[in-house]
């Protein structure tokens, strides 16, 4: 028996513009998606065969790290799905971590570069940060431009990311589910045209650089105050390349009303979660529970993927 573990993540600054070299700042999040593997007659996922199109990630990582017996999978997940919360992320990291393991190849940065590369397979277009923090734990940035200090980079079609850590201070960030699920790579592709047919959109794209070094020189600092306040502009141009929706809009609202330092879409928006920050976590989360919404108050992942054998 194999037994891998999976942060979830949050983007806390940039998204949409790490697909396109712009730096982006994610956490890796309290909760988690887990997998039990074990050695078995026929390939079954909780106890039901595995299908392909219920199960494209987990017959993703099978096909690409696999060719032994046939496996039964049992699957745990605190995340709730198409949340934005990097529930796919999670369960591709934790099931390409445990068949690694079972091939003796577990380390940190290949379950990362396996990871993104059935990402990119499935959604057909992504960056490598969703899988790089469910995989490395903590926070990271990652951005097109070369510096010292990265763990390690990664290359698809003519784009390079490289993946820098960050020690993120303990902090309690707000997490509030909308009614409406993320289709991440339908959102992509909407935001994707968006962008390649407007020098406007790329001028915000611009801008969301200058915000997410600003945010991470304001969390070094620990003035939570100016990172919501960065967080706030960060969101408003999500809203204007097309990432919000009117029930993200409510949320957003809801939680700032509530005494949130800032708030903003987590992920590839549509739907899925915000996220908000503030020095009454447990006010924000009721304010938003009191709306019919599922809110979670989430804590930074110290460990990233782990795995038992």
């Amino acid at each position: 028996m194999t037994v891998a573990i999976s942060p979830g993540k949050i983007i806390l600054l940039g998204e949409h513009g790490v697909v396109y070299g712009k730096p982006a700042l994610a956490m890796a999040i309290s909760l988690k998606v887990a997998v039990d593997i074990e050695i078995a007659s026929q390939y079954m996922v909780n106890s039901h065969p595995l299908e392909e199109r219920k199960h494209v990630y987990i017959k993703r990582a099978i096909d690409k790290l696999w060719n032994g017996s046939p496996l039964s999978i049992t699957t745990f997940s605190q995340i709730p799905s198409a949340s934005g919360l990097g529930s796919s992320a999670a369960i591709t990291t934790a099931m390409t971590a445990a068949l690694l393991a079972m091939r003796n190849d577990f380390s940190k940065e290949n379950v990362a570069r396996h990871s993104f590369e059935i990402e990119y397979e499935v959604q057909g277009m992504a960056s490598p940060i969703d899988t790089s923090t469910c995989s490395y734990g903590k926070a990271i940035m990652v951005w097109k431009k070369e510096k010292q200090g990265y763990i390690w980079s990664m290359s698809k079609n003519g784009s390079t990311w490289y993946v820098y850590p960050f020690d993120v201070p303990d902090v309690s960030i707000v997490v509030g589910i909308s009614s409406i699920k993320s289709k991440t790579p339908k959102i992509v592709k909407k935001v994707g045209k968006f962008i390649g047919h407007s020098s406007f959109a790329k001028d915000l794209l611009n801008e969301m650089e200058t915000l997410v070094t600003e945010g991470v020189d304001a969390l070094k600092k620990r003035d939570f105050i100016k990172f919501g306040e960065i967080m706030d502009k960060n969101h408003k141009i999500l809203y204007n390349i097309g990432a919000s929706s009117k029930e993200i809009e409510k949320l957003i609202m809801t939680a700032r009303k509530a005494g949130a330092y800032g708030a903003k879409i987590t992920g590839a928006g549509g739907g899925g979660s915000i996220i908000a920050i503030g020095d009454e976590p447990e006010k924000i989360r009721e304010a938003l529970k009191e709306k019919g919404k599922d809110a979670y108050i989430v804590l930074p992942d110290k460990d990233g993927v782990k795995v038992w054998k």
